[in-house]
């Protein structure tokens, strides 16, 4: 231990005399009560859940150092911390963190960094929350397609209001510590591709952002009939308008061998379906928000999404399975500035999930979700 602080002071001597060093964060969390109900085939589960919950706070370090000809080191060391209490997959955990070179030939970063498809999806999830019902939680939710992973990615300049990002994570990246090299492992071939292309002008936006995955569900042991070897990917297309208080878009994504049914709609809502580790085959979504800041404290705000056409993979004819699922949310809220760096937000939303033709693997789950908390950005 003694030498590990000595070796990290060490370290920041040379970041602190040579470069800008900027310590930033937010802490933010609050209150959330979740009413569900859910039903698979004949067992029926319902109850309420009220707890305190974290926001996704973080604490990082970030700088840059110029070195000639308007070329810049760029560096950025982020952590996701918790104030909700001790969870081990909360209490501490790494966000984007990078080192790259930035200069008139765009922005190169080597490191731990979202995916395209990430930074492009969360762009109209305007909410802060933990339960998904809360906010765009079910839109933008973590899968093999939508995650951080070790990789280097290339951004362009801004061209008259247009720029495009490259993404790659080596397969060496995903397979834990099964390196290739060791042939005994076996292992598949988990590379990670991704690409955004994106225009901004007088408010206007628009992207378009995909991200391939090589053998998607390798690592699922609940694949059921899934063909050795089938990749997976994930698109996504926003539009809209952000400027004069006002911000209105509206988003379309859709995925393949990407999801299983516990990440689609959240590993604590699914226990009881038989079917958290199915692999979802294809699903569609839509997704939109509208924001309007009345004065300089008061912002309201809502949000909806839609997916259909929802598919599984059958794993047996023993298990239950979907075809044609879907889902329906809703959420509206506020934001109200206590200053420049404190607010406060409140929310209720409303999800619903289904398999729409009544059978043998008839499915619903049903969750409204309350929401107060306070936010402080430093």
């Amino acid at each position: 231990m003694k030498k590990t602080l000595i070796a990290l002071a060490l370290v920041s001597l040379p970041l602190a005399a040579s470069a800008d060093v900027v310590l930033y964060g937010q802490i933010k969390g609050g209150v959330e009560v979740s009413k569900n109900f859910t039903k698979a085939e004949k067992d029926t589960k319902k109850g309420t859940l009220t707890h305190i919950v974290d926001y996704g706070s973080r604490i990082g370090f970030k700088g840059h150092e110029d070195l000639s000809n308007n070329l810049r080191a760029i560096w950025q060391l982020e952590q996701k911390v918790s104030i909700g209490g001790p969870d081990n997959e909360k209490v501490f955990g790494t966000r984007d963190s990078f080192i790259g070179l930035n200069g008139d030939f765009g922005t190169v970063k080597a490191g731990y960094i979202e995916t395209p498809v990430k930074t492009a999806n969360g762009r109209l999830d305007v909410w802060e929350y933990d339960d998904s019902a809360a906010g765009l939680g079910t839109y933008t939710r973590s899968n093999a397609a939508v995650k951080r992973a070790g990789a280097i990615s290339y951004e362009t300049p801004n061209m008259a209001g247009f720029s495009a990002q490259a993404y790659v994570s080596p397969s060496d990246n995903n397979n834990g510590d099964k390196f290739s090299f060791n042939s005994y492992n076996k292992t598949k071939d988990s590379a990670i591709y991704g690409a955004k292309v994106g225009y901004e002008n007088s408010g206007f936006f628009a992207d378009v952002a995909g991200t391939y995955v090589k053998n998607a569900q390798a690592g699922n042991k609940d694949v059921g009939t899934i063909p050795a070897g089938k990749d997976g990917y994930q698109a996504v297309a926003n539009v809209g308008y952000d400027a004069n208080n006002w911000l209105a878009g509206v988003s379309y994504q859709q995925g393949r061998y990407v999801d299983t049914v516990g990440s689609l709609i959240g590993d604590k809502t699914v226990d009881v379906f038989d079917l958290k580790d199915s692999v979802i085959k294809r699903s569609q979504e839509v997704a939109g928000t509208v924001a309007y800041t009345l004065n300089d404290s008061l912002r309201l705000k809502g949000s909806a999404a839609y997916g259909f056409g929802i598919k599984t993979v059958d794993a047996s004819d023993d298990n239950v399975s979907l075809d044609k699922a879907k889902y329906i949310q809703g959420v509206v809220g506020a934001d109200y500035l206590l200053s420049k760096r404190t607010a406060l937000n409140g929310q209720v939303g409303y999800l619903e999930f289904k398999q729409p033709v009544p059978n043998e693997s008839s499915v619903k789950l049903k969750k409204g979700t309350v929401g107060v908390g306070l936010s402080h950005k430093f």
